[in-house]
C-alpha cells in the first residue's frame, strides 16, 4: 500500500531535505528509520529545501506492507526511530497512483524575522532582524504576486525547465515581537524565497528601489543575487488537488 506521511522536522541538523552521499539529510535520515520497521522502499518528497530551511508540514509518501494496519502504531514506532529531530504527525493511506511532486496544488512558506534580542540558542531557528515598515513591507511583497517569471529570483545552477510560477498569495503580519512573511504559490525555485526576502528587505534598508525590485521581476536587471539566511525559513504547508 502506499502511504502519506505528513511531518515536521529541524532543518538545522541536516545537510538539506533531498538524499546525500553522505546521508546526512532528512531523507536519508528519515528512510533510515523506515528501515528498522521493514520499510525499504525510499520516500518520495513533495519538495525539497535547502541546508538550514525547516519545516512545518512537508509531505512524503512510501510503499509499505498491508500488514501495517494500525497506522497511528506506525506513525509511534517511526517517530521513536525518526526522534528528535523528525516527527511524523500524521499518516493516511492514498489511492496508489498518488502523485506525491506532480499532484500539489499549492505550497507555502513562511520566513520569521525576530526582533528579539540576539540568542544563539535561536538563532538556527529564526533570522534576528530590526522592527520594520509593515506598510511599505506589505506594498513590497504583493509586487511578487500573480504568474510572473522568477529567473532572476532562483541560484545559480538550477536545471528546471521552466522559471514561471504562479504566486497566489503574499502577506506580512506580526506575532509577538516576531514578523512572519508569508509566500503561496505553485511552486518555487531553487532558494527563491530566500532571494525574494533578501531584495525586500534590501528595500527597505534604502540599498534598493521599488523600481530596481520591479526591474528584476520584470527579468530586465538582476540588481539583488543574495540570500536571507535559511534559519528563518520554514516550509509551511502543502496541498493537493485531491485533497489527499
Amino acid at each position: 500500500m502506499l502511504l502519506k506521511l505528513t511531518f515536521s522536522y529541524d532543518g538545522s541538523k541536516f545537510q538539506g531535505s533531498a538524499t546525500q552521499p553522505h546521508k546526512h539529510s532528512v531523507q536519508d535520515t528519515l528512510a533510515q528509520a523506515l528501515s528498522h520497521l521493514g520499510i525499504y522502499d525510499k520516500p518520495l518528497f513533495a519538495s525539497r529545501t535547502d541546508k538550514g530551511v525547516h519545516a512545518f508540514n512537508a509531505v512524503a509518501c512510501v510503499k509499505a506492507g498491508e500488514y501495517f494496519k494500525d497506522l497511528s502504531y506506525l506513525k509511534n514506532k517511526i517517530n521513536h526511530f525518526a526522534h528528535p529531530y523528525i516527527h511524523i504527525k500524521h499518516i493516511q493511506k492514498v489511492q496508489d497512483d498518488f502523485q506525491v511532486r506532480f499532484d500539489v496544488k499549492k505550497r507555502a512558506y513562511r520566513y520569521i524575522l525576530s526582533h528579539e534580542k540576539y540568542n544563539p540558542f535561536l538563532a538556527s531557528y529564526v533570522h534576528f532582524y530590526p522592527k520594520i515598515d509593515l506598510q511599505l513591507a506589505q506594498k513590497i511583497i504583493s509586487m511578487f504576486e500573480g504568474e510572473l517569471d522568477f529567473k532572476l529570483f532562483q541560484k545559480e545552477g538550477s536545471d528546471t525547465k521552466t522559471s514561471i510560477r504562479k504566486m497566489y498569495k503574499t502577506r506580512i503580519y506580526t506575532y509577538k515581537n516576531h514578523t512572519i512573511l508569508y509566500f503561496e504559490a505553485n511552486g518555487f525555485l531553487r532558494s527563491q524565497i530566500r532571494m525574494m526576502v533578501a531584495s525586500i528587505l534590501r528595500v527597505l534598508e534604502g540599498k534598493m528601489s521599488q523600481s530596481e525590485l520591479l526591474e528584476q521581476i520584470s527579468t530586465k536587471k538582476a540588481h539583488c543575487r543574495f540570500l536571507a539566511p535559511a534559519s528563518g525559513l520554514y516550509l509551511s504547508k502543502i496541498s493537493y488537488y485531491n485533497n489527499a
